[in-house]
């Protein structure tokens, strides 16, 4: 079975209520990452747009192993998200990981995060969509 890394930036990051150490317990967390990229509110979740690299987009990088990144594929295709490689920053060091990218087709880029970080923006959002709310984030 191979390991693989994993960038989050959203609601799997440790302090949401679907943490990584949550939906995925048998996750490692590395550290804390960033990425050139643009992030944007999509509602109840960011998408992270590599293609636009306007910012620092702030996450964690976590080792799994096979089945938890089919797992994550799973749990992202249902939000048609689909797995993309990056390189991310680790403090000086430069790693290749999988992140997951929104599908434009399903998706309208309005809001862009300009702090690229989803938790700092979740504590001040506002606008949740009906079935979600303030606690995508833990107090």
């Amino acid at each position: 079975m191979d390991n693989h890394l994993v960038f989050v930036y959203g609601t799997l990051r440790r302090g949401c209520t679907r943490a990584m150490s949550i939906r995925f317990p048998n996750s490692k967390f590395i550290a804390n990452a960033n990425v050139s990229g643009s992030l944007y509110d999509l509602g109840a979740y960011p998408g992270l747009i590599l293609e636009q690299s306007k910012s620092l987009v702030i996450g964690e990088v976590y080792e799994v192993d096979d089945e938890i990144l089919n797992e994550l594929d799973d749990f992202e295709a249902s939000s048609n998200y689909r797995r993309t490689q990056v390189e991310v920053s680790v403090g000086s060091d430069r790693r290749m990981c999988w992140t997951y990218e929104p599908n434009p087709e399903f998706y309208s880029f309005r809001a862009l995060i300009t702090s690229g970080d989803w938790i700092e923006y979740a504590k001040t959002k506002t606008d949740w969509p009906e079935d979600t709310g303030a606690g995508e984030t833990q107090s």
